[in-house]
């Protein structure tokens, strides 16, 4: 029987926890290059679903080509959270198409990134520690506290440096303070729930480190996600 974490059954409307991180826990970002490359093919991919991954990286050049969306391409999946870490990411799904599904980005993402990658540092073989591994949110407690546990994310690097929640560039929370606009990242959902001062009331729900810990009740895979 496949695990839970493979079952690659995305439905119109779903929400999904995906994340993926180096083989043998290696680093698959060094530098704000690379968090910007994956970054941008991400984006690129949300925005163009049929994109062709072989001239990817001559599309990233030309703004103009990046923000445009083609005619007839429509949404195929909708992005209200990520984060980058040095060792792996995390991003929050929703689907929404029932042709072109989260598989075909994650596809097009990794035989995207790798090659870059794999140029770049001179290496070969895989980079990623196997397929990917995707959650079904079933409840509102997955819902409610998925984007805050993929926005603390970054406490983990106070390990060894110091770590401003609201300053780190390379996730999806600085949208949701307001600090950043793109229109790849959808905020509004999320911050619905908070009606009195949306920003802020989130901003003190995410800082809060209460009730974050319960990889259970996220349904995450405690073994993947040590750093």
């Amino acid at each position: 029987m496949p695990s839970i974490y493979y079952l690659r059954q995305f439905y119109p409307g779903s929400y999904y926890h995906i994340y993926n991180r180096g083989a043998h826990k290696h680093n698959i970002f060094h530098d704000d290059k690379d968090y910007q490359v994956f970054t941008k093919i991400l984006s690129y991919y949300l925005l163009h679903p049929n994109g062709t991954a072989q001239s990817i990286l001559l599309r990233l050049s030309n703004d103009k080509e990046r923000n445009l969306v083609k005619q007839g391409e429509g949404v195929a999946y909708t992005l209200l959270a990520y984060c980058l870490m040095p060792n792996h990411f995390h991003l929050m799904l929703r689907q929404e198409s029932s042709e072109v599904t989260i598989s075909n980005l994650m596809r097009r993402l990794s035989t995207t990134y790798a090659p870059y990658y794999n140029s770049r540092y001179h290496h070969s073989g895989t980079i990623f520690q196997g397929k990917y591994k995707n959650v079904l949110i079933k409840d509102e407690y997955q819902w409610l506290y998925l984007s805050k546990y993929i926005h603390r994310n970054p406490t983990h690097l106070q390990r060894t440096e110091p770590c401003n929640l609201s300053e780190y560039p390379y996730s999806s929370y600085p949208n949701y303070l307001g600090k950043r606009s793109e229109r790849w990242i959808s905020t509004a959902e999320i911050l619905a729930r908070h009606t009195r001062d949306p920003l802020g009331e989130y901003q003190r729900f995410v800082e809060d480190g209460t009730d974050v810990g319960n990889i259970e009740k996220l349904s995450l895979d405690a073994d993947e996600l040590q750093y």
